[in-house]
């Protein structure tokens, strides 16, 4: 049995929400073949971004609600 066949008898036995985290490792593993940096893989899910855009404003000091305040830079 080759690598990819043993993926999928693992992957089928998994329950659907571990099974959906390894899919979602895979895509990021075929993004990283693409080329496209960690950032623009996560960028790509609005949850992620959103996710991104709190840990920039957590760094500055900020709350979100102070962010949203603030003019665009």
């Amino acid at each position: 049995m080759n690598t990819a066949e043993l993926i999928y008898q693992k992957a089928k036995a998994l329950p659907e929400v571990e099974a959906r985290e390894i899919l979602d490792f895979m895509e990021f593993l075929e993004s990283k073949r693409r080329g496209e940096s960690e950032t623009a893989y996560l960028l790509q899910e609005p949850a992620n971004a959103r996710r991104l855009l709190a840990a920039d404003n957590i760094r500055a000091g900020r709350s979100i609600e102070e962010r949203e305040l603030l003019p665009d830079d």
